[in-house]
């Protein structure tokens, strides 16, 4: 599925609106995004990440790491396309670590995956983690890059769908000034 093709069924199942949003930071957006209405159909959402998995699968990967929440799911689908074990790392205490038993041994080539990513932090956080424990990021994949294509990281980063989304402290906020009704996102 082509980017074209992604962004007209994520319109679709409203899962990516133009418009002007209310973030929960409190910041206003000009998009409503929600990747995880994908994965509302379980055949949809294989088909679409078996996309992601088939761009990333000439790196060498051993296993593929996701992060919760958003990316607990894509990760999971890009680690069954590729055959290859799956973990995980979460927030806690506002870090991001493994848990719950998950380990990546010294030399292993590390997948990373995100549902949508637009300032990188998410990614730079699980690199971290990766070269900490001696293991080496191979690729970065995920459904959306809302950077509109400007991040850049130190390993192969694919994508299915870029865009810019972006975002304003409530009083630089030209839709206001232009007296935008501002929606909460849903």
């Amino acid at each position: 599925m082509d980017g074209t093709a992604l962004r007209q069924l994520m319109e679709e199942l409203g899962a990516l609106r133009e418009g002007h949003f209310l973030r929960a930071s409190g910041r206003h957006s000009d998009h409503y995004l929600q990747p995880a209405r994908l994965f509302e159909s379980p055949a949809r959402a294989q088909q679409i990440m078996a996309e992601l998995a088939q761009r990333l699968s000439g790196l060498g990967a051993d296993i593929v790491l996701g992060a919760a929440l958003g990316g607990l799911l894509a990760g999971y689908e890009v680690s069954r396309a590729l055959g290859l074990p799956y973990i995980y790392s979460e927030r806690k205490d506002g870090a991001m670590t493994l848990r719950r038993g998950f380990n990546i041994r010294p030399g292993m080539k590390v997948l990373l995956i995100e549902d949508e990513v637009q300032t990188g932090t998410s990614i730079r956080e699980m690199t971290e983690i990766v070269r900490a424990l001696g293991g080496e990021v191979c690729g970065i994949g995920c459904v959306v890059d809302k950077s509109g294509g400007r991040l850049r990281f130190d390993a192969p980063f694919e994508c299915l769908l870029s865009l810019t989304v972006t975002h304003y402290h409530p009083r630089e906020c030209p839709m206001c000034a232009q007296g935008l009704t501002l929606e909460h996102s849903p």
